[in-house]
């Protein structure tokens, strides 16, 4: 987590994963997301928020935050995924097998 704040006409441009939350603590801002792409042309969404506002970033990429009134928001992270869990998991269950495979892999009659 982290607290900007930022005057009025004050801009604050950052690279934000999808699922980060932004929380207006104070003021009011115009929020620009990354530009959604169709046919080779950008198009450009913009957000009000007010104090008290969240807002869930939808996409991957550049935001812009620009202060119409003197802010205070809170920038947070997304949880991160549990891949590492997963991982140790699927480990886990191919060590179980190795045994068997060995065996099959590794016992040669003699000629």
């Amino acid at each position: 987590m982290h607290i900007t704040t930022l005057r009025t006409g004050q801009a604050w441009n950052a690279y934000v994963v999808a699922g980060s939350k932004i929380h207006l603590t104070a003021g009011a801002i115009s929020l620009s997301e990354a530009p959604n792409w169709g046919d080779a042309h950008g198009f450009f969404h913009e957000t009000v928020l007010y104090e008290g506002a969240s807002y869930q970033v939808q996409r991957s990429g550049w935001l812009l935050i620009k202060a119409s009134k003197n802010t205070e928001f809170l920038a947070e992270a997304p949880e991160p995924r549990n891949w590492q869990a997963v991982f140790f998991a699927i480990k886990r269950f191919s060590l179980k097998l190795l045994p068997l495979t060995a065996k099959k892999f590794f016992h040669h009659k003699a000629l």
